[in-house]
C-alpha cells in the first residue's frame, strides 16, 4: 500500500468537507529513535477541523516498516465516536486497524459506519492480542490484514471508512455532554496504554508521551 498516498487522500476528503487549519510546525513534528542514529523516523502532522475537533497523522518509518496513524478526534462535542486508523506494512504482510470508540452521550445509530462494515467484513481478519481497548471498540470497526494482493481493497476500505465517518459527522449534533466520557477515555488511553505507548516512551519518557498524546493524538479545545 503507498501509504503517503492514502494520507494525502484522507486529508482531501477533510479539508474538502470542513473548514480547517493546519496547526505549525513545532517540537513534535518531527522526531527519531534513537535521536542520533535515526533508526525510526517519525512526522506529525496536526489539523483544527472547525464544527469537529481535531485530525492528526503520525507517519513511522524504520526497517522494514512503514506506518501511519490518523486520529479523528471530535474535541467540539459532536455526537459521533473517536476513530483511530492505524495502518502498516512489514514486508509483504499488511495491517489495517479501522477503530470506533464510542463515547458519546446518548450513543447514536451510526448507520453510515455499520453499512461500511458490512461491505468490508469479508477480508480477512486480523487476530489481535487481547487488551483493555478491544473490549470498549464499537462492533463497526474493522480490524483487517493482508498481502500486496489486498493492497486494493484495504485501501478502499481505508477511504470509504472516512467517508461513511464524514457522513455521519455532518448529521451529527454537538453537544458538550459528549465530552466527558471522551476525555475520560482519553485518560485510560494515557494511563492504561495503547499500542504507541512502548515507542513513545521510548523517544519521549513517560511524562513527555503523556503531554504528545494531550496535544496532538486526542486534543481537547479547551487546552487551545
Amino acid at each position: 500500500m503507498d501509504l503517503v498516498n492514502i494520507k494525502k487522500e484522507i486529508l482531501e476528503e477533510m479539508t474538502s468537507n470542513f473548514k480547517f487549519e493546519e496547526i505549525p510546525e513545532d517540537e513534535y513534528t518531527y522526531f527519531s529513535y534513537p535521536k542520533l542514529i535515526k533508526i525510526m523516523k517519525f512526522e506529525t502532522r496536526r489539523y483544527r477541523i472547525h464544527g469537529f475537533g481535531h485530525y492528526m497523522t503520525l507517519h513511522t518509518t524504520g526497517p522494514f516498516i512503514n506506518l501511519v496513524t490518523a486520529s479523528f478526534m471530535p474535541s467540539e462535542g459532536s455526537a459521533v465516536p473517536f476513530f483511530l486508523i492505524d495502518m502498516m506494512t512489514v514486508g509483504k504482510k499488511r495491517t489495517v486497524f479501522i477503530e470506533f470508540y464510542d463515547c458519546t452521550f446518548e450513543h447514536p445509530d451510526m448507520s453510515e459506519l455499520k453499512k461500511n462494515k458490512e461491505i468490508y467484513d469479508n477480508l480477512p481478519e486480523y487476530e489481535e492480542k487481547p487488551n483493555w481497548y478491544v473490549k470498549e471498540r464499537s462492533n463497526y470497526s474493522l480490524i483487517k490484514c493482508g498481502t500486496p494482493d489486498d493492497d486494493e481493497k484495504l485501501h478502499e476500505m481505508i477511504l470509504e471508512s472516512v467517508k461513511a465517518y464524514i457522513k455521519e459527522i455532518k448529521k451529527a449534533p454537538i453537544d458538550k455532554k459528549n465530552l466527558p466520557d471522551l476525555k475520560a477515555f482519553r485518560t485510560r488511553m494515557i494511563k492504561e496504554g495503547n499500542p504507541s505507548t512502548p515507542v513513545l516512551q521510548r523517544v519521549f519518557g513517560k511524562e513527555g508521551t503523556e503531554e504528545y498524546f494531550i496535544k496532538c493524538v486526542m486534543p481537547d479545545v479547551s487546552d487551545e
